[in-house]
């Protein structure tokens, strides 16, 4: 199994997706495809993202399999911590913990959002005020 990748950068958002095929293409020769591909959905496609119909045209043209959200069977939360480490479940707009009653971080929904393709939800923003430490200036 190989593995591609396609990355769209639109309005400061950069999403990804991971294509994979039983062939292996000379990295040029995967380009021709993502640019032909761009050429027959540009001005037509129904997906959410440009890079979500590309990678539905490679899959008819070219019999790549993409990781696509609705494909996800399983996900689980990584931890060092003993007993941290959970199931998440995925539901359209963000995935959170399994657990019910259990308070969902809004910084890791918009992290999965973005790694899995998805744009996410009321981005935060942080202003913080930095000082000048006058003694690295010597």
């Amino acid at each position: 199994m190989y593995f591609y990748e396609l990355h769209e950068a639109d309005d400061e958002l950069a999403i990804g997706m991971t294509l994979a095929h039983d062939e292996a293409f000379a990295p040029s020769e995967f380009l021709a495809m993502v640019e032909t591909a761009r050429s027959r959905v540009m001005e037509t496609f129904t997906e959410e993202t440009l890079i979500e119909a590309i990678a539905a045209e490679l899959e008819r043209e070219h019999d790549f399999a993409a990781s696509l959200d609705s494909r996800l069977v399983a996900a689980v939360g990584i931890s060092s911590e003993e007993g941290e480490t959970r199931l998440l479940t995925h539901e359209g707009a963000g995935a959170h913990a399994a657990d019910e009653g259990e308070e969902e971080d809004p910084d890791l929904a918009i992290a999965e959002a973005l790694l899995s393709g998805r744009e996410p939800i009321g981005l935060r923003t942080a202003v913080v005020d930095l000082e000048k430490n006058e003694s690295l200036d010597s």
